[in-house]
């Protein structure tokens, strides 16, 4: 089976692993505010004074939802808020976040402990209010399926046909796998 990487992409103005929701409210909204000012990535739009409130309410939401999940089915989070990455990348990245200026950092997912993180099939606050929201997904669960399907192209093919795009994200729960050194 082909390796597994877990990406994580940022364009060079932002820092690499960090999770918005590990600050205070007032602390976000400022970071949101400077954010905005990066017009290298259509993604932080999000981050905009007409967005952004609503942003922010979802990822809390969503957040307090992949916590309970993950914590619910047995889970050990050494923090409350997990960094994110995509499995194998993801193909709306690509479009929101121009190879041209965006840095990714590619983690092995064998290198990560099973008790340390979890997955979702597409973008989790995008997904929360969806009828057809799938669970957290552990990594035994995730390896079986990338055994199933074959390879991950063809998980993420499986996936696109589910939610209508090809992403599964996840959330490492540890941040010693983000510290200086990683590629």
């Amino acid at each position: 089976m082909t390796k597994i990487y877990l990406v994580h992409y940022h364009p060079p103005s932002h820092e690499p692993f960090k999770n918005i929701m590990r600050l205070s409210k007032e602390d976000a909204f400022a970071l949101a505010d400077k954010l905005f000012q990066d017009k290298t990535c259509s993604a932080t739009v999000r981050f905009g004074p007409d967005n952004f409130a609503s942003y922010y309410a979802d990822r809390v939401r969503a957040e307090e939802w992949l916590y309970d999940n993950f914590t619910a089915r047995g889970g050990k989070p050494v923090n409350k808020h997990p960094i994110y990455f995509y499995v194998h990348g993801n193909d709306i990245a690509d479009d929101a976040w121009p190879i041209d200026v965006r840095l990714t950092k590619k983690i092995p997912l064998a290198d990560v402990d099973a008790a340390d993180i979890c997955f979702t099939f597409g973008d989790t606050c995008e997904r929360l209010n969806k009828p057809d929201r799938m669970p957290v997904i552990f990594k035994d669960e995730l390896l079986a399926l990338l055994k199933q399907h074959g390879s991950i192209e063809n998980l993420l093919a499986f996936v696109k046909e589910q939610i209508g795009y090809s992403m599964i994200e996840a959330h490492i729960w540890d941040d010693k796998y983000v510290m200086e050194g990683m590629s």
